[in-house]
């Protein structure tokens, strides 16, 4: 049994079997062997300094305590004494605020200059320290043991506490980092692979940092990103453009924390690629072949259009197939030799069709369900009619509540309703638009026929579905599929604000 109680700290004790430290004989080696571990006392004085700062503990957080064997009931409630399992820290840090003399004593082993600064602490803040604390009262240690585990052994698949990630640090604190990244979103510059990666805060948020925050950078495109604050310059356009082409560079995994950006003395030749990249070119004279430009799908990985011309890029370079990189001793002694670009790693295909990462705004309960088969229920290699079936019905159901919710019209048979979805994302902007939408959005549109051909094979008893096929169909498709359910989501939560305003 568990109670919580607000107790006086003159009624707790620490505990001597503290597993930060040796088990201790008494309460004086238990106060001198914590401080010890604790940077010699550093860290103890950092959270009393916290403490008289803020004049509470975590109020959310409360000790964990059991009755202590000596004076365990006593004769009234303010007499009862209590053992500390979980908080020593905490009980430390007032104790040597609210008894002057324990900090000069030898016997606790703080250092001098230590002494003299717990002494201004107490003078500057006197009596702004908590003389009560709130507690949970367990029966036993056993009893306790499970949920101090879980505070101090990590996430435990999730039973325990789920530490932040640097991105989710930044949301938090609003940093200029964090600033930079809404602005770009607000301006559409960023890609749908990078507004999903932000979304389930999967965006790699310090390899953005590297690049953007080096002196180069931010000298070349007169953007300012500090700790707090955000600037684009003089030049917004120009430098928005250019952070923008970083975050998609990082979400493809072109820009990483390793190699050529593990020091910012080495980022050169990649700066001048996204200078060369936002800075705008002569007309050509005559139409390019290679001019158009490739679809992302919402896993974020480029796929060429199909019925274009432009050729398929070499894997993990960036750099289109058809340019040439001379052999060694053969290159041009009055021209730069060429410098590759470092390599991206390839991403492990998963036997699922869909990634763990896609379509996450999916709310509608059958095409979660059938999002959730997908993902990690029916193998597209071992089940490539299921999956053509799945793939199909998610279409359907998709544009049918498109065209109710987004379109504001009737739906009517399936094949209009992807038509008229699809002719919608193509021809209408909306706040959730990415940089790449167009091309998404023309890509989904070409290929939403392609519904018609998984219907037929998915029935033909001779038709041979490769999962190349459903693969490259689900390519053509799911950057569309996503940006219509992201405005799907939009109109939801749009609806129900009406509905609380009224």
């Amino acid at each position: 049994m568990a109670i919580k109680r607000t107790v006086s700290v003159a009624q707790l004790d620490l505990d001597v079997l503290n597993p930060r430290v040796k088990p201790e004989e008494n309460q004086t080696d238990s106060l001198r062997s914590l401080l010890a571990v604790e940077r010699d006392g550093e860290k103890v004085y950092e959270l009393a300094r916290d403490i008289c700062e803020v004049g509470m503990l975590d109020p959310g957080d409360r000790l964990y305590v059991v009755p202590s064997e000596s004076g365990a009931v006593g004769h009234s409630e303010a007499e009862a004494r209590f053992t500390v399992l979980d908080g020593n820290r905490r009980l430390a840090a007032l104790r040597l605020l609210s008894q002057p003399g324990l900090i000069e004593r030898e016997d606790i082993g703080l250092p001098q200059p230590l002494r003299t600064r717990f002494k201004r602490l107490q003078a500057d803040h006197a009596n702004h320290w908590p003389t009560e604390v709130d507690v949970v009262v367990f029966d036993s240690r056993e009893q306790a043991d499970h949920f101090i585990r879980l505070r101090h052994t990590g996430e435990n698949l999730g039973a325990g506490r789920s530490a932040w990630s640097a991105l989710q640090i930044a949301r938090f604190d609003n940093t200029g980092l964090w600033q930079c990244l809404e602005s770009l979103r607000s301006a559409r510059e960023l890609s749908l692979a990078v507004m999903n990666e932000l979304d389930r805060s999967a965006f790699n948020i310090t390899s953005f940092e590297r690049v953007v925050t080096s002196d180069e950078f931010q000298r070349r495109f007169g953007c300012r990103v500090t700790r707090s604050t955000f600037s684009p310059g003089d030049n917004p356009t120009r430098s928005m453009k250019a952070l923008a082409h970083v975050a998609n560079d990082v979400a493809t995994g072109r820009v990483t924390s390793r190699g050529d950006f593990a020091e910012a003395k080495t980022m050169g030749p990649y700066i001048d690629e996204v200078e060369a990249a936002v800075t705008p070119q002569a007309a050509p004279t005559a139409p390019s072949s290679q001019t158009s430009k490739p679809s992302t799908s919402s896993g974020g990985n480029v796929t060429p259009f199909p019925n274009k011309s432009q050729p398929p890029k070499a894997s993990g370079t960036g750099i289109s197939s058809q340019t040439a990189v001379p052999p060694t001793g053969s290159a041009d002694p009055n021209t730069s030799p060429v410098t590759p670009l470092p390599s991206v790693r390839k991403k492990r295909v998963s036997k699922y069709l869909l990634a763990k990462h896609e379509l996450m705004n999916v709310t509608n309960p059958k095409c979660r369900d059938i999002v959730v088969e997908l993902k990690q229920k029916v193998s597209v290699q071992d089940a490539p009619y299921a999956c053509a079936l799945l793939l199909r019905c998610l279409q359907e159901l998709t544009a049918e509540i498109y065209v109710r919710d987004v379109i504001g019209t009737k739906p009517t048979n399936r094949s209009a309703n992807i038509d008229a979805a699809a002719k919608h994302l193509l021809g209408n902007t909306h706040a959730t638009d990415t940089s790449d939408k167009g091309d998404i959005a023309e890509n989904f549109n070409q290929f939403r026929q392609s519904y018609e051909e998984l219907s037929s094979a998915a029935h033909s008893k001779t038709t041979d579905l490769s999962t190349q096929h459903l693969r490259s169909t689900w390519a053509n498709l799911g950057g569309g599929m996503d940006l219509l359910w992201k405005r799907i989501h939009a109109a939801e939560i749009a609806r129900a604000r009406d509905a609380n305003t009224n």
